[in-house]
């Protein structure tokens, strides 16, 4: 009995599990939870090749925007590795940014990255991953930095 009760607390906890994430330098707003595939804590492996599906939840926009640009980009050591976001998820107006465009100052919204097969080099290193969404001349609305591992897929 005391096992099936850790299973039906603990597996629910598990996958729905948050991302350590920390401000980005420009002190843009960020999430109140961050989740990524099957990443908790500090541990988070993402391979390539393979789908990965983001949720940034609860950010409040400094700023009102009609239009929202996607970024992201992988350091390994403070070195930019090279990873691009395909052109077609970069527009967050059209499904990243959960019920689309305008953004309006003060309101909260949640971003959503679903990317069916994730085209990084296969490098197997540590990265730290910055994932930002920029606005009408260039305001960032949103920005979260976590770490993560690139697995060969």
């Amino acid at each position: 009995m005391f096992k099936l009760f850790l299973f039906v607390v603990l597996v629910p906890a598990l996958v729905m599990a948050n991302v350590n994430f920390r401000p980005c330098p420009n002190r843009a707003p960020t999430p109140s939870r961050l989740r990524v595939n099957d990443c908790f804590g500090d541990k988070c492996v993402l391979v390539a090749r393979k789908p990965l599906n983001a949720q940034a939840s609860g950010i409040t926009s400094r700023y009102d925007s009609a239009t929202a640009t996607t970024r992201i980009i992988a350091r390994f050591l403070g070195k930019d590795v090279g990873y691009r976001i395909r052109p077609e998820l970069s527009n967050a107006c059209n499904g990243g940014i959960e019920g689309g465009c305008p953004v309006v100052a003060g309101n909260t919204y949640d971003f959503v990255l679903i990317d069916e097969v994730l085209e990084v080099p296969a490098i197997n290193i540590p990265v730290e991953i910055e994932v930002s969404v920029t606005g009408d001349g260039g305001v960032v609305l949103g920005c979260v930095r976590f770490n993560a591992r690139i697995a060969r897929g």
